[in-house]
């Protein structure tokens, strides 16, 4: 009896050190692909490192957000990146990304190409399209502080009040196309057994039967053959921060979203599409992630429906 619980007390540590070192072997190579820093940093390790040479902490504001409200308290050394430039060096998915906007932007916030850039914001939606656009335009040292501004100051964590000095850099993007996918991206893949569409709005608007808040959309529904992965419930803890490796693999996986496969994700304008995206490339690393800009806005909106077909 006691031979046999010591093989299965063996049985269960030879597990867990398995399972261990997977984790930290994905982890290395996350690293790896992001330029040797990891994409997803907790609050913690962000305080033991402010003061990292290179380090430049990024404050992505929402449409509300006014830069003399982020100047009363902010995380040190942090700067200020307006929603509004957010949006137009995103584009609404009828061109790509501006490359010149972003390359001024980047520069005019002191931000060069070898700099870690932290990416933190009071919600996921902004942070993570900053880290998309960030990673579409070829940053390797990339991160996204996980969790929102509120899980910083509620620690009790170092904060700074006023402007952070800036000394503008020279910035060069080098855009990776493979990261944006057009209207006609996702033509060509509605029938494709190696494609996934996901579409990551809310269970109304995927069955055509709402829009957001405030938005006026002139059709409803839904592209034809997308999967429905809501963006916050699959990606995101209550907090705000993002669900565990292990967590977003099992949702994925769950509605056919595998790592064999090309993935196009959407919502209405980019932006919840782009937290599936950072967590899908990023997080678990899948290696084929499209953010379809444009989503519903373009497709609903602005082409022609005989051509882009719409399903309820």
């Amino acid at each position: 009896m006691r031979r046999d619980v010591m093989r299965l007390k063996g049985k269960v540590l030879a597990c867990l050190f398995s399972a261990l070192f997977l984790l930290c072997l994905f982890n290395v190579q996350q690293a790896d692909a992001n330029g040797g820093v990891q994409p997803l940093v907790e609050t913690s390790w962000l305080a033991d490192n402010l003061k990292n040479p290179g380090l430049a902490i990024v404050y992505v504001g929402g449409p509300a957000s006014k830069k003399e409200n982020f100047e009363m308290k902010h995380i040190p050394g942090a700067v200020f990146f307006d929603f509004s430039a957010l949006m137009s060096s995103l584009g609404n998915g009828s061109t790509p990304p501006d490359k010149a906007k972003f390359e001024a932007l980047a520069g005019s916030m002191g931000i060069g190409n070898e700099n870690h850039v932290i990416i933190y914001s009071g919600d996921a939606l902004f942070s993570a399209t900053a880290f998309w656009l960030f990673d579409y335009f070829g940053h390797k040292k990339l991160s996204i502080l996980n969790g929102p501004a509120a899980k910083w100051m509620n620690e009790g964590r170092a904060t700074a009040e006023g402007p952070t000095k800036i000394s503008p850099a020279a910035y060069k993007a080098t855009p990776n196309a493979s990261l944006y996918a057009t209207a006609d991206d996702v033509l060509k893949n509605l029938k494709s057994p190696k494609a996934v569409i996901v579409d990551v709005r809310g269970a109304d608007e995927y069955k055509g039967i709402g829009s957001p808040p405030g938005i006026q959309n002139k059709q409803l529904g839904r592209i034809p053959g997308a999967v429905h992965i809501d963006f916050f419930s699959s990606n995101l803890n209550n907090d705000g921060t993002f669900k565990s490796a292990s967590d977003l693999k099992a949702a994925y996986e769950a509605k056919g979203v595998t790592k064999d496969k090309e993935i196009i994700v959407y919502c209405q304008s980019g932006l919840r599409a782009a937290v599936s995206a950072v967590a899908l490339k990023n997080i678990l690393g899948y290696p084929k992630v499209r953010n379809y800009i444009g989503s519903w806005d373009e497709w609903a909106n602005r082409l022609d429906t005989a051509k882009y077909p719409i399903e309820k």
